[in-house]
């Protein structure tokens, strides 16, 4: 509320919105939605994006939404993108992989890079 009273349009929020912490669903432990109306309601400009996409995230980030107002960035991610068995699973918000499992996140990782580099998203 004091960011918008104080019209601190040059601020950013970004909230990694993944909707796990760590004991599950945030529907289920915290409801937090519809966040957007929660940051609009404190009077902050929303953007809402894909925050796996690069060129969407830099272009969000280029500018404030409506001058005047601060801007929350509500990227919606899925924990452990990239990653087969890590990738919307709760445990692994505090999980800590096993040498096996980090030399296969490892392998998974480098191959999409490696994807990434040569075009093929």
């Amino acid at each position: 509320m004091a960011s918008a009273h104080y019209r601190l349009d040059p601020l950013t929020a970004i909230v990694d919105h993944n909707t796990l912490q760590i004991t599950g669903r945030t529907r289920d432990v915290c409801a937090n939605e519809p966040l957007a109306a929660k940051f609009a309601a404190f009077g902050w400009a929303v953007r809402t994006v894909d925050g796996h996409d690069l060129a969407e995230l830099t272009a969000a980030l280029s500018g404030s939404l409506e001058p005047g107002k601060p801007t929350a960035l509500i990227a919606n991610t899925r924990k452990g993108r990239g990653v087969s068995f890590m990738e919307d699973v709760t445990r692994w918000h505090h999980g800590v992989p096993n040498d096996d499992e980090y030399a296969r996140a490892q392998a998974e990782i480098a191959s999409a890079i490696d994807r990434i580099q040569r075009g093929n998203r």
